[in-house]
């Protein structure tokens, strides 16, 4: 935990995200890297009957943070995206948040 869910890249980026990314994103929220896991979410998207490939969705789970981890967490996972796929054009970043209450690991929650 965060959680880390990418689609609309190729799954060889998103193993490559795997490392600098999470190295970037631990350090903002002054955790361990290995406290991070990264879903590829093999999806396709479409609009108007025509497939899109030039956006990637990335969306984290964690418990909450102040606005300011937000926004340096975005333009961490921003450039991380662009550097690793350039012909990105637009990359959505979203921010859900769990209740520690409600999340569980190995039978204990948070």
């Amino acid at each position: 935990m965060p959680h880390v869910r990418v689609s609309g890249l190729p799954e060889f980026v998103v193993a490559t995200l795997s490392g600098s990314l999470l190295e970037a994103l631990a350090n903002i929220c002054q955790a361990k890297p290995e406290a991070f896991i990264l879903d590829w979410i093999n999806t396709s998207q479409y609009r108007g009957g025509v497939k899109i490939e030039d956006i990637a969705q990335v969306e984290i789970l964690w418990f909450p943070k102040d606005p300011e981890t937000h926004h340096r967490a975005e333009k961490a996972i921003r450039e991380a995206v662009l550097a690793a796929y350039p012909s990105t054009k637009h990359v959505i970043v979203m921010f859900r948040q769990l209740v520690p209450s409600t999340y569980y690991k190995d039978g204990q929650h948070y």
